[in-house]
């Protein structure tokens, strides 16, 4: 399984750095990099965001835009390499141990560890336990069932928009993000989903200048809250 994950990650790379994206302009553009040579990837990734903008306005969500933002390069990723992604999620199914808690799942590529954490924070705010009844399970990850339970969650779309709007409204609150303009709030939250559930500012404004979209790695090769911020500018004229 890790070594079908690290070919998934280094085809891409191989793929960027193949199509030479460290033109001048892509730098500070990164989305125009995929619009001139991932396009494919691009309208999907943003017909998909679009859809959850506007699912989370039915809603009545007030920070649909903002979601759909912080998502959008994951579903970029997911565009560009769904068939291995998919095959790596049966695998998962098929050998479910806690070895399966690192791997990204769906469209918004959410990792199960992650929605672990997130069923932990619903289990410990009274507010949160009854707006998020449907993904209410405190965590549990004693069982094989209950991994595999939560693998399969995370292959359903209305699953991972839940557990999306759970995570950002602990990361607003506990990040006292909510006077914030809507900018700043993609920042953090980008941040937050990116590398890892945060408590305080410090940790994320740390990484603010990194570009490590798509590799994970410092430097390699763009700023995942640019191309979060850049992905939002579009999403409004849609």
């Amino acid at each position: 399984m890790k070594g079908l994950f690290k070919r998934i990650s280094a085809a891409l790379i191989l793929t960027l750095l193949s199509a030479g994206i460290f033109a001048a302009q892509y730098e500070q553009n990164p989305l125009q990099y995929f619009k001139d040579n991932r396009k494919p990837d691009y309208e999907f990734a943003m017909d998909k965001a679009k859809e959850i903008k506007e699912t989370l306005e039915k809603q009545g969500y007030p920070y649909a835009l903002e979601a759909a933002a912080i998502v959008f390069p994951e579903m970029i990723r997911y565009s560009a390499f769904q068939n291995e992604i998919e095959s790596l999620i049966n695998e998962l199914l098929a050998f479910t141990s806690e070895e399966s808690s690192g791997f990204s799942i769906g469209l918004m590529q959410m990792k199960p560890d992650f929605a672990v954490k997130i069923e932990k924070i619903i289990a410990t705010y009274p507010d949160f336990e009854k707006k998020y009844a449907s993904i209410n399970f405190k965590g549990d990850s004693s069982s094989s069932k209950a991994r595999h339970d939560r693998i399969l969650r995370l292959r359903q779309l209305d699953y991972q928009i839940e557990y999306l709007k759970a995570f950002m409204d602990y990361e607003i609150m506990v990040l006292n993000l909510k006077d914030e303009n809507q900018n700043t709030k993609i920042k953090y939250l980008s941040a937050a989903y990116n590398y890892g559930i945060q408590a305080t500012r410090k940790p994320l404004e740390d990484i603010f200048g990194w570009k490590s979209y798509p590799s994970g790695k410092r430097n390699l090769y763009f700023n995942y809250q640019k191309l979060c911020l850049e992905a939002a500018e579009e999403l409004k004229s849609k």
